[in-house]
């Protein structure tokens, strides 16, 4: 179905999944890619355009409007909207408030998942996120879902300097009726809380060379 190699990164907020992903696509030289990172991009345009997110069909009517563009810029993904390179932007406050419901409209995930499936056909991706491989890339070989403690990941979180409750995150997350964060079939499970990020991706390539065996 896709022309590259796929290897999908899924969980919760602070779970180890960003990290592990990078560390993994610069040892393969694969693109990583945070499905997040898209999120946010649209969450801070949606908040500069003052977007109301309970109209769906606004919301629609304003997603054919825009140009989403993506540029690799010394190895890293930079996104653009309205030719602006937002990336700069996603981890601003307003953007973590907004991000969760944004993400739960069906039109705003229909818009992300054509350009996620495109980027597979001209990339060897690690994409990482809460729905990666259980409907973005349902097919792919390596599959893997990093899990955490709350209190773990909630340390995490405030580390990054990223101020949200990783218990509203996962809640929003695993309810809402769009695609929902779920383990996906197939996936190997494992749980970071007291794994560094050298074990977490040492298990992960076990694995790997499990299932190429």
């Amino acid at each position: 179905m896709y022309l590259k190699n796929i290897i999908t990164i899924d969980g919760p907020a602070a779970s180890g999944k960003s990290v592990a992903g990078q560390t993994l696509a610069e040892k393969l030289g694969y693109l990583f890619v945070s499905s997040g990172h898209f999120y946010r991009a649209l969450a801070w345009a949606a908040h500069r355009d003052k977007i109301n997110f309970s109209e769906p069909n606004a919301v629609a009517q304003w997603l054919e409007q825009l140009s989403f563009q993506h540029k690799i810029i010394d190895g890293e993904l930079h996104l653009f909207i309205n030719g602006k390179d937002v990336t700069p932007y996603l981890n601003d406050e307003v953007v973590n408030k907004l991000v969760s419901p944004l993400a739960a409209i069906p039109a705003v995930r229909n818009f992300l998942l054509v350009r996620f499936r495109a980027l597979a056909d001209q990339y060897n991706l690690v994409m990482e996120g809460r729905d990666i491989g259980s409907v973005v890339f349902p097919e792919a070989k390596y599959k893997f879902y990093l899990d955490a403690s709350p209190e773990v990941r909630a340390r995490r979180r405030a580390h990054q300097g990223i101020v949200d409750s990783v218990t509203k995150r996962d809640q929003q997350d695993s309810t809402r009726a769009t695609a929902p964060l779920v383990i996906p079939k197939g996936a190997t499970v494992i749980d970071t809380t007291n794994l560094t990020i050298f074990e977490t991706n040492q298990m992960i390539e076990q694995m790997m060379e499990k299932l190429r065996g």
